[in-house]
């Protein structure tokens, strides 16, 4: 409930007073009245309270591709299919004892450690990630089975020091958390993909003996010189046991491009001096996807040089295959894997992929 409302609150109650009495209501009655309404409100709501510092476990979950989605269904399709998928994580959240902090767009962020703390904030945090991502397997099964589309969301946690409390003036305020933690939440999230859950460091090390970690990506972001690394979460295997249902079978984020490409073919360890121009159409750690002119038979082995920049600098010596190819009209869209990994070259690509995603 923000300032205007509470207006209109009390002018109700006011309302609702005179009714009940029978009699018009002096203002110093109003007075009271308001001071106590007041009050009451400051102590059930959380748009009162003082600014404090504190830890705090953030749980922030964003629909993957939502975008493409709003673009390809009607209004009223997409306003149901989110109302949906709200109420589903917020249940989630309620149930782990977890308080909304606000809906952003189509991202869910939730709070572990304020405004009250208790000493399984972190571990409760973690469960609800987990169970976000099974409560959307669920609500998928359900959808596929009425023919409707699915949603698939991408969840990061951090774990960490914040200012929280009432923020804003007398007109409008609410309660909220700020800080760095905040930030780098905000950064982890565009890297998880569809059905997975990221973890900082800083939340690992609080609870790592009780979780399963997969895979680890270190990734630069905006605003932080050395690079973060986050832990993809298989499962928590105490207090209780709860697996993250996998659903995407990438292994990194994928970003649309389009810029220049230039393959050669290699046969025989040998690069064949004939080029082919090309241009990329989205890029991901481990491989692309190439606009083409000319058909390349599958397992092909290629040379790539990447022009995503002046052509004096470019991307070159990336060693790839051909995985599959499908023609769209005189083109031919061919995803290709990069097979030289842990190179110079490979390691632009990374910083490339994690530039677009957050920008310098």
């Amino acid at each position: 409930m923000q300032h205007k409302d509470r207006e209109q609150f009390r002018a109700e109650i006011e309302r609702l007073a005179e009714g009940i009495a029978g009699l018009p209501v002096t203002e110093a009655h109003r007075a009271l009245l308001r001071q106590r309404l007041d009050d009451l409100l400051d102590e059930f709501l959380l748009e009162s309270q003082p600014i404090v510092a504190t830890q705090a476990t953030i749980v922030l979950a964003d629909i993957r591709g939502f975008t493409a989605l709003t673009e390809s269904l009607p209004t009223e399709t997409v306003i149901t299919l989110l109302n949906r998928y709200f109420t589903t994580l917020a249940c989630v959240v309620q149930h782990r004892g977890g308080v909304i902090d606000k809906f952003m767009g189509d991202a869910v962020m939730a709070l572990f450690g304020v405004p009250e703390h208790r000493p399984d904030d972190l571990l409760r945090a973690i469960a609800c990630a987990v169970e976000m991502q099974l409560a959307l397997a669920e609500l998928n099964l359900e959808a596929e089975a009425c023919g409707e589309p699915r949603l698939f969301a991408g969840v990061a946690v951090n774990t960490g020091p914040v200012m929280a409390g009432s923020f804003g003036s007398r007109q409008y305020s609410e309660y909220t958390v700020i800080g760095d933690t905040v930030n780098v939440v905000a950064r982890m999230e565009p890297f998880s993909l569809r059905g997975q859950v990221l973890l900082s460091e800083s939340t690992l090390e609080g609870a790592k003996e009780h979780l399963r970690i997969g895979g680890t990506n270190q990734v630069r972001v905006k605003g932080k010189t050395k690079p973060l690394t986050l832990y993809e979460l298989r499962a928590m295997i105490h207090p209780q046991r709860l697996v993250v249902p996998q659903v995407e079978a990438r292994r990194s984020p994928r970003v649309q491009v389009d810029f220049p490409v230039v393959l050669q073919r290699v046969a025989a360890k040998r690069v064949l001096s004939e080029s082919l121009a090309g241009r990329a159409r989205d890029l991901g750690y481990h491989g692309m996807l190439v606009d083409l002119p000319m058909q390349l038979p599958p397992c092909t082995d290629l040379t790539v040089s990447l022009l995503p920049g002046p052509p004096e600098d470019p991307i070159a010596n990336l060693d790839a295959k051909v995985v599959r190819v499908t023609a769209r009209q005189d083109r031919f869209a061919t995803s290709l894997q990069f097979t030289s990994i842990d190179t110079p070259a490979h390691g632009r690509i990374k910083d490339y992929v994690d530039l677009l995603l957050w920008g310098p």
